[in-house]
């Protein structure tokens, strides 16, 4: 029992090791240049072993996605409850917009966005039920809850909305490079979002 448990752990690790090494390439050489060799040679491992955990490099992007998506769960946990819903909110995304930049960064998330308009191989990142924004409906509902008038839009309709000017904030932002941080960048646009609930 605990020689299985053992190696359970090690392959977590060593899961855990190719993402991350990975994911250092990706950053510093742009996805697209970044060949399933280069990240065996830098794992110091074998294909084999690659194989064994991913079926391609895209599965990597899709589960740093998905390994993403836990930090803003627990984000959002841990969000101050004395806020206002719009406070608790406007708070979430601009921790979102945070990590993003520092973990991914500008030229990293313009390959994410570039490859993911022509190829299906990244289809986490696009999925309309992923946590992230799960959490983002979950918090409208909280904004609607607190609203004293209640929007013509539904829950589902804001939620997409929400998700397009969140994406649109990360493509301008990725397209339009400025010295702005990616937060600051979309402080604007979040602002009149909110503003909209009254």
């Amino acid at each position: 029992m605990i020689n299985r448990e053992n190696k359970i752990h090690k392959t977590e690790n060593k899961r855990e090791f190719i993402i991350r090494i990975a994911m250092q390439l990706f950053k510093e050489k742009g996805y697209k240049n970044v060949s399933v060799d280069e990240i065996v040679q830098a794992c110091n491992s074998s294909k084999g072993s690659f194989y064994h955990h991913f079926k391609s490099k895209a599965e990597i992007l899709n589960e740093h996605f998905a390994l993403a998506d836990k930090y803003y769960e627990q984000l959002y946990n841990e969000l101050p409850t004395q806020l206002t819903a719009k406070g608790r909110l406007q708070l979430f995304l601009e921790n979102v917009f945070i990590y993003l930049e520092e973990t991914f960064g500008r030229e990293f998330l313009s390959v994410v966005y570039s490859t993911s308009l022509e190829s299906e191989a990244h289809l986490y990142f696009r999925n309309p039920n992923r946590k992230l924004f799960m959490l983002f409906e979950a918090l409208i509902a909280e904004v609607i809850e607190a609203s004293t008038t209640k929007p013509s839009l539904s829950i589902k309709q804001l939620k997409l909305a929400f998700i397009q000017l969140s994406m649109g904030v990360i493509y301008y932002w990725c397209t339009f490079p400025e010295d702005r941080s990616l937060q600051e960048s979309g402080a604007s646009a979040l602002e009149h979002f909110l503003n909209g609930f009254s």
